[in-house]
């Protein structure tokens, strides 16, 4: 770019979280449940590669927060690939202890989504507070559904998800409309 300003990473960022979060939760909602197949690659390459870059190139434009998030979400979504493709899929975990792998990661990214949560009522941007507020809520209720075997809970929490999806989507929206905004 000619006049040296950086384009906002947080647009591709939330993309890749939007795109990959809606395809996870059709699976879980039951709505399509073989979208689970489609959304590991999803997991390691947009939601999760792509997102990854996206919080590095926070780091540039001095974001902690952006990048803290992106890079780390992107973590999670290659790891939580890789927990499949080494569990069910390709049997390097044993069965027995998929479930309690996959719930001891789900309560830790509850976790770290709650200090997010808390921290992101700090920037005043309604749509971030809404993103973060809906994938705790996510969580907490992929927790419960985990931990108590209900399929109830998890298609809700499936639905919901969508709802996080979308409200991601209309951040990656603002994000690039921003751009064509003259008062910015």
């Amino acid at each position: 770019m000619a006049d040296g300003k950086m384009s906002n990473p947080g647009a591709v960022g939330l993309g890749g979280f939007a795109l990959t979060t809606f395809v996870l939760n059709l699976a879980n909602a039951g709505l399509v449940p073989a979208a689970l197949f489609a959304v590991l690659p999803l997991g390691l390459f947009y939601g999760g590669l792509t997102q990854f870059i996206a919080g590095f190139f926070e780091f540039k434009t001095g974001n902690t927060f952006g990048m803290t998030a992106f890079s780390a979400y992107g973590a999670f979504w290659i790891a939580l690939a890789f927990l499949i493709y080494m569990g069910p899929i390709w049997h390097w975990i044993p069965d027995a202890a998929f479930g309690a792998a996959l719930g001891v990661t789900l309560i830790a990214w509850t976790i770290f989504t709650a200090i997010m949560t808390v921290l992101v009522f700090n920037t005043k941007h309604t749509t971030v507070i809404t993103i973060f507020v809906l994938l705790l809520i996510l969580f907490i209720l992929l927790d419960i559904g985990h931990y108590t075997g209900s399929k109830a809970i998890t298609t809700f929490a499936g639905y919901e998800g969508i709802i996080t999806a979308l409200a991601a989507w209309y951040g990656m929206y603002e994000a690039i409309k921003a751009q064509f905004d003259l008062t910015t």
